[in-house]
């Protein structure tokens, strides 16, 4: 019986296992890279979760805790040539400081323009919306907080942050009181907005 036509097409359509396999392979070439640079993407300027060490947040954060960080509204004002400004009480990690050489989890106490005091164990605040002074500490998040220790009576710069531990303790804590001063706004890699472990103290921030 002579071949037909359409055993001929069908022929041209039969593979053999290892051009399966190769086929495979190729796209396993594509897709491979491919994923990898796009999570390398992600976690390089979108969102990217960051372990906790060190007691300077305590009692919000524990050495070991694991927390998501939000870098996308600093990559776009790189990309933008703005400034990235979080708002009061946000929980920010910070890029290595030329003073401390660490990276850092602090919360955002003074903003640009701010007339920080702290004194009396107290902190005040004063800037154009609120001339009188106010108090960050009367926020939620200082609910568990001890009082700050220490004296300090500066304005923060146009292009920095006052930021702070959550533990007040005396030298718990490396931030805006000490050594590192008020930091710029570049140095801040993004704001804490999950913490994902562990998974009894799931929050959001």
């Amino acid at each position: 019986m002579q071949p037909t036509v359409e055993d001929d097409r069908l022929k041209q359509n039969v593979f053999t296992k290892d051009q399966v396999e190769k086929k495979e392979r190729k796209k396993l070439f594509f897709i491979i890279p491919a994923v990898l640079i796009t999570l390398w993407l992600i976690v390089t300027y979108v969102v990217s979760p960051f372990m906790v060490d060190g007691i300077s947040m305590q009692p919000t954060f524990h050495t070991g805790d694991i927390v998501l960080v939000w870098r996308l509204p600093q990559t776009w004002a790189s990309i933008t040539k703005t400034e990235y400004v979080p708002q009061r009480t946000n929980v920010v990690v910070l890029n290595q400081t030329a003073v401390s050489g660490e990276v850092l989890i602090k919360r955002v106490i003074g903003l640009p323009k701010d007339h920080i005091v702290i004194a009396n164990n107290t902190i005040t605040i004063y800037n154009t919306l609120s001339p009188g002074g106010f108090n960050p500490d009367g926020a939620a998040f200082a609910k568990n907080l001890l009082p700050p220790l220490g004296t300090y009576d500066e304005t923060v710069a146009n292009g920095q942050i006052f930021a702070m531990g959550d533990n007040r303790n005396s030298g718990a804590s490396i931030d805006s009181r000490s050594n590192i001063g008020a930091v710029t706004t570049k140095t801040i890699a993004g704001q804490v907005i999950l913490r994902i472990y562990p998974f009894n103290k799931i929050t959001l921030f």
